[in-house]
């Protein structure tokens, strides 16, 4: 396992110590650009120093000039550490990341195609310029002049990426992310050819309130007793993971136990204001919801409405959006728990067709 730290943060021990503790070997890299300088206690160059961010949006006189460049380098340099040891199933690799994590994440499955078989992006993916940092009050792509923008898109954009991915890949998205939009998290998941699955957390920011989110069984009461195989207590709740399902995710597509995660598939339909999709569940769903809101160009503010489905037959269901309805998508959680999502939805108002947001390859 191959685990990759958000921005500000630094190589995620812990979350490495619990992965390995669940029977992976797991490397956790501390990455240039996007780890905070101050932490870098355990890493040395040119990195080290400086101030956190600096040096990310830049791509004169060519993409090696920016930090991410770096960050993308010593992610694939881990990859090929965790593959070389002799204790790996290299056709077994996972990658999981957060935030910016989570964009190395994307970027990491799509450049190394059939050697990550699962990979698990918290909030982060790609096409940045469908992100607030081309669309947002603090543009730092919109700053740029629009060859250098287009050049750094070009070489470190994820998105980009994404046409080469062969694992398994899911991404948990938050619907009013300050960062990674919905859009852009729809336009990484449209680019990627292969088996793919995502949610959609509705009024959360960088968060995933919603079953098998960031919401965390208690730990035990009971007093660690350590071992000689285990010396050390695992670490529980957000230490060990940013997302519960990340387990059951990787459980199966890695080591082939359990079931796989729900699946949401929309149907097409004649009338744009009529919502209909399917599912397929291995386990009992227990919640199926639509989530709709109205235009408005600040992701962050927008309110998000659920809405009752009816069951028409096994497995399909429907709902009949309001008028002013502008993106919906569905939310579908079972009982272990792990939530999923149907892709996001647009209604073109003026015309009155419904289509998912294109994807800028």
């Amino acid at each position: 396992m191959l685990v990759l730290h958000g921005g500000g943060g630094n190589a995620e021990v812990e979350k490495a110590m619990a992965w390995a503790q669940r029977g992976f070997v797991a490397v956790a890299p501390d990455l240039p650009g996007i780890a905070d300088p101050k932490k870098l206690v355990d890493s040395k160059g040119k990195w080290t120093g400086g101030t956190y961010g600096g040096g990310r949006w830049v791509a004169t006189p060519d993409a090696s000039a920016s930090v991410i460049f770096d960050a993308v380098l010593s992610a694939m340099k881990s990859l090929y550490l965790l593959r070389s040891q002799p204790d790996v199933d290299t056709s077994r690799i996972g990658v999981v990341g957060i935030s910016w994590g989570g964009y190395m994440t994307t970027m990491v499955c799509g450049l190394a195609g059939d050697q990550v078989r699962a990979g698990f992006a918290v909030f982060g993916c790609g096409f940045y310029d469908l992100t607030a940092q081309l669309n947002g009050p603090k543009s730092t792509l919109g700053a740029m002049p629009e060859e250098e923008r287009e050049r750094w898109l070009r070489h470190l954009d994820a998105g980009r990426r994404a046409p080469g991915m062969k694992a398994t890949f899911f991404i948990a998205g938050a619907a009013n992310d300050f960062f990674y939009w919905p859009r852009a998290v729809q336009a990484t998941l449209d680019a990627v050819p292969g088996e793919k699955n995502h949610l959609y957390a509705p009024n959360a920011n960088h968060k995933t309130p919603l079953p098998g989110g960031t919401v965390f069984a208690k730990p035990s009461a009971e007093p660690f007793k350590p071992t000689a195989f285990q010396p050390y207590p695992t670490p529980s709740g957000s230490k060990a993971n940013w997302l519960a399902m990340e387990v059951p995710f990787f459980d199966y597509t890695l080591k082939g136990i359990g079931e796989p995660l729900p699946k949401v598939s929309v149907e097409k339909t004649g009338d744009p204001l009529l919502a209909r999709f399917s599912s397929t569940a291995p386990h009992l769903l227990t919640k199926v919801e639509i989530y709709w809101a109205k235009t408005n160009p600040d992701v962050m503010k927008r309110e998000w409405l659920a809405l009752p489905v009816t069951k028409t037959a096994a497995d399909h269901y429907e709902a009949k959006l309001p008028a002013e309805a502008a993106d919906w998508f569905v939310v579908a959680s079972d009982d272990r728990p792990v939530t999923v999502s149907g892709d996001l939805i647009h209604i073109d108002q003026p015309t009155g067709e419904t289509k998912t947001p294109e994807a800028k390859h």
